[in-house]
């Protein structure tokens, strides 16, 4: 099958750096329209070995271990596949967000372990138990007498629309709020009700217990990110009402904060100025490689 120089580099290239081998001949010898993707066969020898290399995403197999193109089409798909069902499954907390509610999340991903692995009913309901887990979880690691106005009875321990709505009127306090703040307390709701219905589902499906991860999953972030907003000290220009207000000058006008006051300076002694001049840096100078967006297939 015809081949660009591009192609041919490209794979040349790739099996190289990934067999430690020189290439000494390579061929497309088919291209197949899976689905909606299109994967390439590339029949390549190297000096001691010879590799099949399916593309989309690349990756090489040994032909002693796949005698037939087509039997490592089918393997490359099914692996293609798994891959990519997992890394869908895989929820990306950011660090930052992660460390506000360590519990939680440890929890929500136990619910998600049952959910993964069960297939019955009495897995799914399962699921409903450590979800509940986990909105107690929450609680426990977000309330505090602070957000209980003077004179009010705290909610007890494990009351979970009682603290988060008390929370939630301390995460998004005053009028300018007044829709995340309702948005927060319906959400914390109705999580909590379908939660509890899963619990005792004893029809439930698959799909039910889908829904239950992503609606605690959802709460989970939507708070954290709130209480960012709230603890994010975000500085308004007085003068044009731009937010670009960047060590308390106005990016646009020129304003000077008034009340602004820089952090404060971090004197290093003498002993640690030493240890980290003593510390191997790197150069930019020293930087070699450089890829852009246009280099990565």
């Amino acid at each position: 099958m015809r081949a660009t120089t591009r192609e041919k580099d490209d794979i040349r290239a790739y099996v190289e750096d990934q067999s430690h081998e020189k290439v000494i001949h390579l061929e497309k010898v088919a291209s197949e329209l899976v689905g909606p993707n299109r994967h390439e066969i590339w029949d390549v020898h190297c000096t001691e070995s010879r590799w099949w290399v399916v593309t989309n995403p690349t990756n090489l197999y040994d032909q002693k271990d796949f005698k037939s193109r087509d039997v490592v089409l089918t393997f490359h798909i099914g692996l293609y596949i798994r891959v990519w069902h997992g890394q869908q499954r895989r929820v990306a907390v950011p660090p930052n967000v992660a460390a506000l509610l360590p519990g939680s999340w440890r929890r929500w991903q136990q619910a998600f372990e049952a959910y993964d692995s069960g297939d019955e009913p009495e897995s799914f309901q399962s699921v409903g138990v450590r979800l509940r887990e986990c909105l107690i979880s929450f609680v426990g690691e977000t309330r505090s007498v602070d957000l209980v106005p003077a004179g009010q009875v705290p909610p007890k321990a494990a009351d979970f629309k009682g603290w988060t709505d008390l929370l939630a009127n301390r995460l998004a306090a005053g009028d300018s709020a007044a829709r995340l703040r309702s948005y927060l307390k319906k959400m914390a709701v109705e999580t909590w009700e379908y939660t509890n219905w899963l619990t005792h589902a004893k029809n439930a499906v698959r799909l039910d217990a889908e829904i239950g991860i992503k609606a605690v999953e959802h709460l989970l972030g939507t708070f954290s990110a709130a209480r960012l907003r709230r603890e994010k000290d975000i500085r308004r220009c007085q003068n044009c009402d731009s937010s670009g207000v960047v060590n308390g000058v106005c990016e646009h006008c020129e304003w000077v904060d008034p009340v602004y006051e820089p952090p404060p300076t971090v004197e290093w002694s003498q002993a640690e100025r030493a240890k980290r001049l003593a510390e191997p840096c790197t150069p930019s100078s020293d930087i070699s490689t450089f890829i852009s967006p246009a280099d990565i297939d």
